[in-house]
């Protein structure tokens, strides 16, 4: 190949040979904007005729392809070369580290990625300054190509917002709160839907000392959300407005302790801050003005109230529903509720015996809809009476592709700032922090709802003592190593409640003019709330469209585009990432398997693995909640999942899964795989 070459697609579509601009025509820009989208890879005639012309290219299609491509090597001139031919098309040769913006970005982009999960913050704000430093504008801004903009477009665009995301989260740590606040306005303005940019503003905000704005911030999202989209913010964005009414709180009742108006008489306070109705009782006494007194008491709004909000669409769910607050259900008349310990969950034995904190886990795949099961059940407890003073909620963060996993050493200290312990008296080990945490809501009624947890060890010190505790878990994995728990296993939705569900963001009348079509695309969703709410957004910011067309949409593979930053791609590859190395292969050889069902000598077949330890990869996947079982010994993937697996596939050799042979030991591989596998194949 000859000649120094770079491209642009972040922007207006630039191409500069030996340093020199080169202007392209329309189509041609058209034809060269496809081909780097595809850059190494061949791209046959009729499907750049198709891109080209939209699905309707016309007759003699392929020779003016072949008129642009030749008129594209002229225009390069010394680089012409770069174009190549063959008989299935036409490939653009490139070094996509070095001559193409985009895949410059990315490598950057995961650079930082990395750097952050090892919190070096200066090389994150390293590599996404210089990332960022390669955005010119909107992507493909002179390009005419629709297939393009749908599909590569919207990646980028959320790549970004990651990126800048990644840099203002490296500010904060590195205490540039002004530069990350003046970059997340900006994002936030470009971005009214995206909840994570709003959560991060929001907590740059109360870093900078303006706890005001934050909760503008947050009226603003939720104004946008619940207006134009017919949601309410999701879980991250509720805590960060949490936390910034939560620190204006703090900083009252600091305010009270630090300035005791004349004449006003010592406060007796109990544990958790509040006036004692006994002023010869307890141990803590402070000065008070009546203000602080007011905040003391809990009455400052939402402080010691952090549920998040329920979804308005809420649909279905009756059966859980009724096993979680019905008569003979987990939650009330004598279950774990009340402290009768798990009655109908694991570890029941001597154990468990009453009187003991009640902990019911829901767990299930990836956009199943555990947190919204969880939130309803939370607001039902105490619309009906419970917890009605003590309501505590924590985002832990495990699978959350924008943010670092939540510790539960950092957990305990927002929750017991929340509490109303100072800062100051708050111990530095976890195992402390636990037991003050403890104490705090020894003999108090508590609901604590924890949300996405990754295992056992990131919840055991987050468990209150007292019979009269709740705990809430979401997961996606099986937490069976949790001691006196009740399971809740959350599958799909029935085709009844798919429908109920587009019912509730499109409207009956709409959804009952289109039933089959209505039907397909809750087939083509799988069922899977996640997946048939963001297709039923999609088609509310959609007028022009039937369901018809949305049906259409989805099977061209529409799954990975989401509203906002909440991608169902996303969601599953955030499941991906946490596996093991023999897993996560073997999750990626399963796309191998046609009918999606398959059985541990299947795989041991294919991978070169004994039997035992491909059924132990399998039974791990299942406790990941990323393979179904309906039958001993015999395995399947949800459809949805299958299709990401199939991806996962064509973007990694599969030609290395003989590779897994030389793990086909068990003491090979870590003592996290080789515990959980073990378990799992017992």
């Amino acid at each position: 190949m000859a000649g120094k070459v770079w491209f642009g697609l972040m922007g207006s579509l630039e191409t500069r040979v030996a340093d020199r601009p080169v202007p392209v025509p329309p189509r041609v820009r058209s034809l060269l904007a496809i081909l780097l989208c595809r850059s190494n890879r061949t791209v046959g005639v009729d499907e750049l005729a198709e891109i080209l012309w939209n699905g309707e290219p016309p007759r003699g299609a392929s020779g003016t392809v072949r008129s642009h491509v030749l008129r594209l090597r002229r225009l390069l001139g010394e680089a012409g070369d770069r174009v190549g031919t063959s008989r299935s098309g036409y490939k653009i040769h490139l070094d996509p580290c070095s001559e193409l913006d985009i895949m410059v970005f990315t490598e950057l982009h995961e650079a930082a990625r990395t750097a952050a999960r090892n919190r070096d913050w200066p090389q994150v704000s390293r590599n996404t300054n210089a990332a960022l430093e390669l955005w010119r504008g909107a992507p493909l801004a002179d390009v005419a190509c629709d297939r393009l903009h749908r599909d590569e477009v919207p990646g980028w665009i959320q790549a970004r917002v990651e990126a800048v995301d990644l840099a203002a989260q490296a500010d904060l740590r590195l205490g540039r709160t002004a530069e990350a606040v003046l970059a997340l306005q900006r994002l936030a303005a470009e971005n009214p839907y995206q909840e994570s940019v709003h959560a991060l503003l929001m907590e740059a905000l109360v870093a900078a000392g303006r706890r005001v704005e934050a909760i503008a911030v947050y009226r603003r999202l939720r104004t946008v959300l619940v207006g134009e989209l017919g949601i309410e913010p999701g879980a991250q964005a509720a805590a960060a407005h949490q936390r910034a009414i939560a620190a204006g709180a703090l900083k009252v009742r600091a305010a009270g302790r630090a300035r005791a108006e004349p004449g006003t008489a010592p406060v007796r306070t109990d544990r958790a801050g509040r006036p004692d109705a006994d002023p010869h009782a307890g141990t803590a006494a402070t000065s008070a003005t009546p203000a602080a007194v007011h905040a003391a008491a809990g009455d400052e709004v939402g402080v010691l109230h952090l549920l998040p909000a329920e979804l308005p669409n809420f649909v279905g769910r009756a059966t859980e529903l009724d096993a979680l607050l019905g008569g003979g259900g987990a939650l009330r008349g004598g279950g774990a509720l009340f402290g009768g310990g798990a009655p109908h969950g694991r570890g029941t034995g001597s154990g468990c015996r009453p009187p003991s904190v009640g902990i019911t886990v829901i767990e299930g795949m990836a956009g199943v809809g555990k947190t919204s099961l969880a939130v309803r059940v939370a607001h039902e407890l105490v619309r009906a009476g419970r917890f009605a003073d003590l309501q505590l909620y924590a985002n832990l963060r495990s699978f959350d592709p924008h943010q670092d996993r939540a510790e539960p050493t950092d957990v305990l200290d927002g929750l017991l700032r929340v509490l109303g312990v100072d800062a100051s008296r708050i111990p530095s080990r976890v195992d402390a922090r636990a037991a003050l945490f403890r104490d705090r809501l020894h003999g108090r009624e508590a609901l604590l709802l924890l949300d996405d947890a990754l295992d056992e060890q990131q919840i055991r010190p987050l468990i209150p003592s007292g019979p009269g505790c709740l705990v809430l878990v979401t997961s996606r994995r099986s937490l069976a190593g949790l001691d006196c728990t009740t399971p809740l296993r959350l599958g799909t939705f029935s085709a009844p409640e798919s429908l109920d569900l587009l019912d509730a963001v499109l409207g009956a009348e709409r959804v009952g003019a289109e039933p089959e079509a209505a039907m397909r695309v809750a087939d083509l969703c799988g069922h899977l709330p996640r997946a048939l709410a963001l297709a039923a957004y999609r088609l509310r910011t959609r007028p022009a469209w039937s369901l018809a067309d949305l049906a259409g949409h989805l099977e061209d593979g529409g799954f990975a585009a989401g509203v906002g930053d909440r991608s169902l791609w996303a969601a599953f590859r955030s499941s991906y990432r946490n596996l093991p190395a023999l897993p996560a292969r073997v999750f990626r050889l399963l796309a191998a398997g046609r009918d999606r069902r398959v059985t541990a000598q299947w795989v041991a077949a294919l991978a070169g693995l004994d039997v035992h330890t491909a059924r132990a990869a399998l039974e791990l996947l299942v406790d990941e909640h990323l393979l179904l079982q309906n039958a001993p010994g015999r395995y399947r993937m949800h459809d949805l999942l299958y299709a990401f697996a199939c991806e996962l596939s064509e973007l990694s050799d599969l030609s290395d899964l003989s590779e897994l042979s030389e793990l086909s030991e068990l003491s090979e591989l870590s003592e996290r795989e080789t515990g959980g596998l073990a378990r799992a194949s017992a």
